[in-house]
């Protein structure tokens, strides 16, 4: 027979860490409510105190010795605020006040962290300062893709020849974050990029070639031509030759129109359809005559595509579009059809 005491007792003591528990969740939510509070109250002091610093003409050092006395976290977070809404000088003045507080260190000190997410943080802080430190830079061989990501994020704003080679080299990251972060980051940098890029496309193929064409295309510099031409050759690659379509209708120039025309005829259907958006891209009147028979391919994406570029040339291939409707081949015709019938606004 079971003992009604101890089963009271257990109860009891059941009923008793229950409470406890309670407690102690709410002991730990007015802690995180009153650390939160303390924590915007100073740093909301410090934010001003950074905001007066870089707005005079001269450092005030007495202000400069109450900002180092916060606690690091505040710190942090005010420079981090700022940073956001200052540039050029005013961001190389932040910049040289968060050296003389010492968060300029202390992210360099996190970046050399064993743990991956100390790492990051300091890659972070020194990429919000523009801090051109080439600390980071070694950042982008991080085992982490999130740290080789906020390094990626750094270098946009370092476009110097060896940051270049080595995003580059990342353009085919196996961790999409990563290559999505460096693509951007290449993107970012405009111009400059063009001479290193157009370098690295003639000497690679693969992976890295068509997440250098994806970036070229942005730019679509002249340089780049030889290297779309040439990978738009590229066997058992679709997605390459792809990419090199898409290229090649941001050149859009003699050489290039006769290529995609050329590439009209590939073995695969989503390099026809990339080619056709292209020269429809180019509006290149003069592949009408070999859009129009496009409109009779196998694949529907080709006919969209050859349909969509022909209405984008305008009257010379509205006209192709119009003698397809009387095709006898219903395909082409249906697609003509809804070419014709699409809004302006929609075709283009």
């Amino acid at each position: 027979m079971i003992d009604t005491n101890f089963i009271r007792i257990v109860m009891l003591a059941e009923i008793g860490l229950l409470g406890f528990a309670v407690a102690l969740f709410f002991l730990h939510g007015v802690w995180v409510y009153l650390t939160n509070r303390r924590l915007a109250r100073l740093s909301a002091a410090a934010r001003d105190s950074v905001a007066v610093l870089i707005t005079r003409g001269t450092v005030n050092v007495e202000e400069l010795e109450v900002l180092a006395r916060q606690p690091n976290d505040v710190q942090v977070i005010a420079f981090l605020e700022i940073s956001r809404n200052v540039s050029g000088t005013g961001k190389d003045r932040l910049r040289f006040i968060a050296d003389k507080v010492g968060v300029v260190e202390r992210a360099r000190k996190l970046c050399l962290n064993s743990r991956w997410t100390k790492r990051l943080r300091g890659a972070r802080i020194l990429s919000r300062l523009d801090v051109p430190d080439p600390l980071v830079r070694t950042l982008l061989a991080d085992p982490h893709p999130a740290v080789r990501a906020q390094a990626a994020e750094w270098a946009a704003s370092q476009p110097s020849d060896d940051v270049i080679s080595a995003m580059l080299a990342l353009l085919a990251d196996p961790a999409t974050q990563a290559r999505f972060a460096v693509q951007n980051a290449l993107l970012r940098m405009g111009g400059v990029i063009a001479g290193p890029l157009a370098a690295f496309l003639d000497t690679h193929t693969g992976k890295a070639a068509e997440a250098g064409l994806r970036v070229a295309e942005s730019v679509a510099e002249p340089s780049f031509a030889p290297a779309a031409q040439r990978l738009s050759r590229t066997p058992d690659d679709p997605e390459i030759r792809v990419a090199a379509a898409s290229l090649l209708g941001a050149i859009a120039d003699a050489a290039a129109a006769e290529r995609l025309i050329e590439m009209l005829k590939d073995q695969d259907s989503r390099v026809r359809a990339a080619a056709a958006r292209s020269l429809g891209r180019m509006q290149h009147w003069a592949a009408a005559s070999a859009l129009f028979d496009c409109m009779r391919d196998s694949a529907w994406r080709v006919r969209k595509e050859s349909g969509l570029a022909l209405r984008s040339i305008g009257a010379p291939g509205t006209l192709y579009l119009r003698r397809a409707l009387k095709s006898d081949d219903r395909f082409a015709a249906d697609m003509a059809q809804q070419v014709l019938d699409l809004p302006a606004a929609a075709a283009g």
